[in-house]
């Protein structure tokens, strides 16, 4: 990959990861670093992971894949912004017939690569469950991940903490029938593109093996802190309840029902719990961390059921 030379249009970053985007010719080059707490460098897929998914060619986006430079991963995509953007506010550049086609063809992309990768390319469970079973079993981190450590056990009490440990270690652990996984994708790793159909999925870095809806629910799990985000009405935030519900739509309908939903919902419950643990340790503390931890006590209740009545409403 030929080095972007033009200066970065954004750049933003927290103790876990550093992102800056710069044009390059009619596109664009997402540099993605380590942030100074993360413990684990970044990693490219292996060459059989590489040549795998760059045979899989899903129909409307299209995966994209990093480059190794250094200690950064290099990833060339069609645009400057993904659809995390949504989540804190309108923006222009994300037309909902764009955004529709980059989390249509995301939901299919999925679907795909659990069927069509062997699993016998990831060896392991998916990084963000590990991550979190780590910090829950010493309570140590950066920042504000002890205070949270603390705020949220107590607000989750044994029982319920017990569970989050157990679907951790189960990920870890039970590979046997797993399929290959994207393994963390995310709306901030969904770039959307000039056309419905020029979007791209950035994967390759967090492959892994696992129940083959671990992957929707991941993803499943920031709608579930979209819901949250709508419902606080925070002022001065301008979030459109109708990108919400179109964009989960889009993404519900081209993945289908999930085989497993009980798989789907832990997963975003761990999603949710993962995030907040990555928000303390790699931004701070916040105020939102209290209603996060009354979040995921109720999550964990329902197994996250309730990140998907709205989704199988529309498969």
């Amino acid at each position: 990959m030929t080095l972007p030379t033009a200066p970065a249009v954004e750049e933003f970053a927290t103790g876990f990861l550093r992102t800056a985007i710069h044009p390059h010719g009619p596109e664009y080059v997402w540099i993605r670093r380590p942030g100074a707490d993360r413990p684990t460098p970044l990693g490219p897929p292996s060459a059989p992971v590489r040549a795998a998914l760059t045979a899989l060619r899903p129909e409307r986006l299209r995966l994209a894949l990093p480059d190794a430079v250094g200690d950064a991963l290099h990833y060339r995509v069609p645009g400057p912004v993904s659809a995390a953007k949504l989540c804190v506010g309108r923006d222009p550049r994300l037309t909902p017939d764009l955004v529709a086609g980059a989390l249509s063809g995301t939901g299919a992309a999925l679907r795909r690569l659990h069927t069509a990768v062997p699993a016998s390319l990831a060896a392991a469970g998916p990084p963000g469950p590990a991550r979190l079973a780590a910090w829950m079993n010493d309570g140590h981190g950066p920042r504000a991940a002890t205070t949270f450590h603390s705020v949220v056990r107590r607000q989750l009490g044994t029982a319920r903490w017990n569970r989050a440990q157990d679907w951790c270690q189960s990920l870890a652990t039970d590979l046997t029938g797993g399929v290959f996984l994207h393994g963390a994708p995310s709306l901030g790793s969904v770039i959307v593109g000039r056309e419905a159909d020029g979007g791209c999925l950035l994967a390759g870095e967090d492959v892994a093996r696992g129940p083959a809806d671990f992957d929707f629910g991941w993803l499943l799990g920031e709608f579930v802190e979209w819901r949250m985000a709508l419902l606080r009405r925070t002022p001065g935030l301008d979030l459109d309840p109708g990108d919400f519900h179109a964009a989960l739509a889009a993404l519900a309908r081209a993945y289908g029902a999930p085989a497993d939903p009980v798989a789907a919902g832990r997963a975003a419950v761990l999603r949710v719990f993962t995030h907040a643990h990555d928000f303390s340790a790699y931004m701070g503390w916040h105020p939102e961390l209290l209603e996060y931890a009354v979040k995921i006590a109720e999550l964990v209740d329902d197994e996250g059921a309730q990140a998907l009545p709205e989704v199988l409403a529309q498969v």
